[in-house]
């Protein structure tokens, strides 16, 4: 009597090579896409770091100017006739300033980050109600009021290309109060 062998499969059949190609496509595609979110954002992580850098520049530009004007006290705000960004001796001076290209906290310029700006804003503010004047286009209180405190504000913009509208992408705020 003879004896049969079963027959022994040796590879795969069509459907199962389609399954396998199809499940390692699907994986190299979401490895692709995940790359991709992962580029972009690397890409604003490094623009939000520039931005704070910015701010903290101009924080560190102001620590060590007085709170009024050495020569004309609490009659002037906003820089006096014929100051300068190197000259400017108080901290309402810095109000109203857009830097493009932005400043380092020795106030040279950094024109390898032309594409961002900084905004700066001065207003007075009580100690007891630091929401005063949170609103600059409707203020509580006029510029040239003495409250014995302002609210330092730097606004950080980015423009992808000159084209474009620059976008705000950081804000920083303290107090500063007259000693």
């Amino acid at each position: 009597m003879k004896r049969y062998r079963a027959n022994t499969r040796r590879g795969f059949t069509l459907l199962e090579a389609s399954l396998a190609t199809m499940i390692i496509g699907i994986g190299v595609v979401a490895t692709f896409r995940l790359f991709a979110a992962c580029t972009q954002q690397n890409s604003i992580s490094t623009r939000m770091t520039s931005a704070m850098m910015l701010a903290e520049n101009i924080h560190e530009a102001m620590v060590g100017l007085a709170f009024n004007d050495p020569g004309m006290g609490t009659t002037n705000f906003d820089a006096e006739p014929g100051e300068t960004l190197f000259t400017y001796d108080d901290v309402d001076d810095f109000h109203g300033e857009t830097f493009n290209p932005p400043i380092n906290s020795n106030r040279n310029a950094l024109n390898n980050l032309a594409q961002y700006s900084q905004v700066v804003s001065v207003w007075p503010v009580h100690l007891n109600n630091l929401e005063t004047n949170s609103n600059e286009s409707a203020p509580d209180l006029t510029q040239t009021s003495y409250t014995g405190a302002v609210r330092v504000r730097v606004r950080v913009l980015y423009q992808a290309t000159p084209a474009t509208t620059p976008v705000e992408i950081y804000r920083q705020a303290w107090i500063r109060v007259d000693n």
